[in-house]
């Protein structure tokens, strides 16, 4: 019998609203994993939620975390608490890996702000490599630039070497990097997620995600590139925007979902 393919839904792709309302909605689309935020988890209470989840025998695919803010020392130091706690959080509730930006660089060059990143996360690294959680860096639009100095996927994966943690592939992000190919088949064993949607031509204003298969991002090229390079986790479904609030995201997701299985490869 074929293997289910191995798809999340990202809580961010529908309207804020208790977790256990969340887990019944992407029960129904049939998938087996959730990626739910932070806020999620501690708006519902953590041991509340773990027992929620574990009831519900989702996988949880990754917790989102948002921006580690490196650039000021005093930011740094508030990061660091912040990240440690959502460590223990992701193990305590079994989260495969923690998804975040880089956090912005303020007055600093690239290479200045890569190197006080890497070296202001290593001891939440130590911290999640000692849980058994991964910490997912994802690649941002440009126009997140105040918490995040990852853009293009190359710089992406630079920073998570340099840092010692994992590679999160948000496709919406780099799909348009001149040298994505290369950057995918490079990335082999440091990628912990993918982060699946799509773009309609013409959408000018952020957020502005599609359906996948409803724009012009090459997911039939992209996804098998990145299975060949080794990839075997979850693809993370996350859409939201206009077009998604037009159809309804329980429709939108359905649709997602279907689109999405035909092109993972078994």
């Amino acid at each position: 019998m074929a293997s289910r393919p191995k798809i999340s839904i990202n809580t961010l792709c529908m309207a804020p609203t208790a977790l256990d309302v969340q887990v019944q909605r992407i029960m129904r689309l049939g998938v087996t994993a959730i990626s739910p935020t932070l806020d999620d988890i501690t708006g519902y209470g953590v041991d509340k939620a773990s027992r929620l989840l574990r009831d519900s025998e989702l996988t949880i695919a990754t917790l989102t975390h948002r921006a580690f803010a490196f650039a000021e020392a005093a930011d740094l130091l508030a990061a660091r608490d912040r990240l440690r706690q959502t460590i223990d959080i992701a193990h305590a509730i079994g989260a495969q890996c923690i998804t975040f930006t880089s956090g912005g660089r303020a007055d600093l060059t690239w290479p200045e702000a890569a190197k006080r990143f890497a070296e202001g996360i290593a001891p939440c690294a130590e911290r999640a490599a000692q849980a058994g959680v991964k910490l997912s860096l994802e690649p941002t639009s440009h126009l997140y630039a105040d918490v995040s100095i990852a853009h293009r996927l190359t710089d992406t994966i630079a920073l998570v070497r340099a840092a010692g943690i994992h590679l999160g592939i948000d496709v919406f992000a780099c799909w348009f990097d001149a040298d994505i190919d290369a950057a995918i088949a490079g990335c082999g064993g440091d990628t912990a997620l993918v982060q699946v949607s799509d773009y309609v031509a013409g959408d000018r204003g952020l957020p502005c995600r599609a359906v996948p298969g409803d724009g012009m991002v090459r997911l039939d090229r992209l996804i098998p590139l990145i299975h060949a390079a080794g990839f075997r986790g979850y693809y993370d479904i996350e859409i939201f925007g206009p077009r998604i609030d037009a159809e309804g995201a329980e429709a939108a997701l359905g649709r997602a979902v279907s689109r999405l299985a035909d092109l993972i490869p078994s």
